[in-house]
Parts: structure tokens; C-alpha cells; sequence
């Protein structure tokens, strides 16, 4: 169906490692592509209004307790292409895991967002933005790390931490409260329905997200 295609107007390339602070080592590199969601469209719409609160300035890592998340909103990644992914549909996604526990963790950019050609000179100048983040730069959990529903704050011992997925992310303030629109998603693991891997004790992810607008 035409409502279920990846967006048509932007692609978004996601590269990145495990990488040791102490050492600068780094491991476990990968390259795959994400799915922009109907709330980037909202979000791009916002920014073409110069609502500068609304431009994605952060990165969620979506973690949790079990090799294989089996998460079972169907429109989850990495089941389908779809894209229905906003804050409360991924609520529900991770409160679904089976065994119990995912959470997102928040971090914001590690490094101002560099724009660059990415396609024909003739027609572009400018056309693709990158953006940085790694999970030691840690605002704050998504979701409650307390009680059954959410899982626990990242233990960094390098045997209960699997990284399932990465979010692009706008975060607005209301009071005390921030809320959370996402830009885009993507699986951490590609080709899909396989085992994800363990973050390694004291080691951090560190995501690169390239989005090209055609």
C-alpha cells in the first residue's frame, strides 16, 4: 500500500561501532538504513514553520534484556517497513518484550550536525545532514526504570545490555516534562530476525545518522 512505503522524500543512512572511552578501540562496526516516520514529516513541517524547539537534537538507543526482543507492535522494526512510529506506539512496542525489559535511552548529539551533498552537483548543493551520538552521553530514560514494565537502567557489566534499535529524536519541554517525537527509527541489526548484540562492559555505542532530502 502507497501509506506504507518508506518516505519518499528523505532517506536516512545509519552507520556506527562499539567503542572502548579509555582506549579509543572499536568493534562491532555496522552500516544499515532506517525508516522516517510519519511524525518526521509533522516534525519538518514544524521546522519549515521556524519552530527551532521541534529539530531533532537527540538520539534514543533502544536497549533491553533479551537476545531477541520479539517486539510485537505490529509495526515495529525490524518486522515491516511501516511507518507508524510515534512516542506512544513505541511505548507500547517495548512494554510488549517479551520477558519484560526495554527501555530507551536518551542522548543528545555529541557534535553539531555537518550538511553535505549527497547526490548530483547539478541539482544539490547541500542536500543530506549527519548527526552524532554515542550512548555515554546519557540525559536521561525514556521510560520508567523502576517496576516491571520498563527495563533498568543500562548496567554496563557486559552481559545483560542488548542495543535493539536507535531513534532520531525532537525533545520538547513542557514545564519539567520533556516530551518525544520521532524522526526516524531504525533496527541495530541487519539482516533482521537474528540475535542482537551485547554491549560490551564499559564500552559505549556510537551512532552516525546521515539524512539525505530529495
Amino acid at each position: 500500500m502507497i501509506i506504507d512505503r518508506v518516505c519518499d522524500w528523505a532517506k536516512g543512512t545509519v552507520w556506527g561501532y562499539y567503542f572502548d572511552p579509555r582506549t579509543g578501540e572499536r568493534r562491532g562496526h555496522f552500516r544499515t538504513h532506517n525508516i522516517v516516520t510519519y511524525t518526521g514529516a509533522d516534525l519538518m513541517a514544524r521546522m519549515l514553520a521556524n519552530q527551532g524547539d521541534y529539530v531533532p537534537k537527540y538520539m534514543g538507543f533502544i536497549y533491553g534484556t533479551n537476545a531477541a526482543p520479539g517486539l510485537v507492535d505490529p509495526d515495529s522494526l525490524p518486522s515491516s517497513t511501516r511507518r507508524v512510529h510515534p512516542w506512544s506506539r513505541i511505548a507500547t512496542d517495548l512494554a510488549g518484550v517479551s520477558a519484560g525489559k526495554a527501555n530507551v535511552l536518551i542522548s543528545p548529539f555529541t557534535t553539531a550536525p555537518e550538511v553535505s551533498l549527497d547526490g548530483d552537483a547539478a541539482y544539490y548543493a547541500n542536500n543530506a545532514c549527519t548527526m552524532a551520538a554515542n550512548s555515554g552521553s546519557r540525559l536521561e530514560y525514556g521510560f520508567s526504570t523502576s517496576g516491571a514494565t520498563y527495563a533498568p537502567p543500562l548496567q554496563d557489566d557486559g552481559v545483560s545490555d542488548y542495543m535493539f534499535q536507535a531513534l532520531l529524536l525532537a525533545r520538547i519541554m513542557s514545564g519539567t516534562q520533556p516530551t518525544y517525537y520521532p524522526f526516524a527509527r531504525v533496527s541495530l541489526h541487519d539482516p533482521p530476525g537474528l540475535t542482537y548484540s551485547v554491549k560490551p562492559q564499559n564500552w559505549e555505542l556510537a551512532v552516525f545518522w546521515k539524512i539525505t532530502i530529495f
